[in-house]
C-alpha cells in the first residue's frame, strides 16, 4: 500500500451490490484504490467467510470495529438498520461514508442528516449514470409543464420494477422522481398527486418509467439497468470523490457534476 491510496471497506459483501462492487474492484487496475476491509451479518457469514481480492484473500468480519482502522470510506448497500448503526460509528471514528441502502425512516433521514455535519456522506438511492441524467431530464420537463400551465392537464405516473426480495416499494430511486416533481410544483405553488407503482418479479435488476398522459398522447422517459456493473462503477466513483471532503452530504449530482 502507498499513502495515496484511498482505503475501502464494503458493508455487506455478501449481497448483490457487495458482490458487484467486489468484481468490479477485482477488474479494475486504478492503483490508487484499495479494499482494504469487508463485513457481513453473522448470519451471512455462513455463506462465505473470506472474499478473493487481486490475488489475496481477505477475512469477511461481522463488527465494523474489528476493520474501523483498514479503511477511509465506506461503502454500505445493506438495510437501515445496519446503515444507521455504521454511521455512527464512522461518525465516533471520522470515517467517510458512501450509502446506497434505501428505505430509511424519516428519523433516519434526521440522523444522516445531523451526522453529515460531523463526517462527509454520499447518500444516493441509484448511483448510475443514466437515472441521474434522467432526474435532470425530468427536473426541465417539469419546469415547462408549470411554465406553460399544464399541470391540470397532464397525470403523471411512475412505474418501477425491481427483483422479488427488494423489500422497500416504491423504490428509493422512484421516490426521488417523485420528489423531483413535487419540489417543482411546490415553487410554482401548485400541487397534484403523483402515482407511483411497484412491481416486483424475479431478478429484474432495475427499470423506472415515468408516463406523462395528455388526452390523445402521453410521453414516456424510460431507464432500464441490464446489470449492476452500472450501480456498481457510480459507488466506486463516489467512494473517490468523497475522499477530499470533510463534512456535508452529498448525492449523485454533485459526484457526477450534472
Amino acid at each position: 500500500m502507498n499513502k495515496n491510496q484511498i482505503r475501502l471497506a464494503i458493508a455487506g459483501i455478501n449481497g448483490r451490490m457487495g458482490k458487484s462492487i467486489l468484481k468490479l474492484l477485482n477488474m479494475q487496475i486504478d492503483k490508487n484504490i484499495l479494499l482494504n476491509g469487508v463485513i457481513e451479518t453473522k448470519s451471512s457469514l455462513k455463506e462465505r467467510k473470506k472474499i478473493f481480492y487481486k490475488s489475496n484473500f481477505l477475512n469477511i468480519k461481522s463488527n465494523i470495529i474489528d476493520i474501523i482502522d483498514d479503511f477511509d470510506v465506506l461503502i454500505d448497500f445493506t438495510n437501515p438498520k445496519s446503515t444507521i448503526e455504521n454511521l455512527n460509528i464512522c461518525k465516533s471514528y471520522n470515517k467517510k461514508i458512501v450509502i446506497g441502502t434505501t428505505g430509511f425512516n424519516i428519523q433516519q433521514k434526521l440522523i444522516i442528516e445531523k451526522i453529515s455535519k460531523k463526517i462527509a456522506i454520499v447518500l444516493s438511492a441509484n448511483f448510475s449514470l443514466g437515472i441521474n441524467i434522467l432526474l435532470k431530464i425530468l427536473e426541465n420537463i417539469t419546469k415547462i409543464f408549470c411554465k406553460n400551465k399544464l399541470e391540470n392537464k397532464v397525470d403523471i405516473n411512475i412505474i418501477e420494477k425491481h427483483h422479488k426480495n427488494k423489500k422497500d416499494a416504491p423504490s428509493g430511486t422512484a421516490l426521488s422522481l417523485k420528489n423531483i416533481i413535487i419540489q417543482i410544483y411546490k415553487k410554482y405553488n401548485f400541487m397534484k398527486e403523483i402515482k407511483c407503482h411497484s412491481i416486483r418479479a424475479a431478478d429484474l435488476y432495475g427499470e423506472h418509467n415515468i408516463l406523462f398522459s395528455f388526452i390523445g398522447e402521453q410521453i414516456e422517459l424510460i431507464h432500464k439497468a441490464s446489470n449492476r456493473r452500472a450501480f456498481s462503477e457510480g459507488a466506486i466513483k463516489a467512494a473517490i470523490w468523497l475522499y477530499t471532503k470533510k463534512t456535508g452530504i452529498y448525492n449523485m449530482s454533485h459526484v457526477l457534476e450534472i
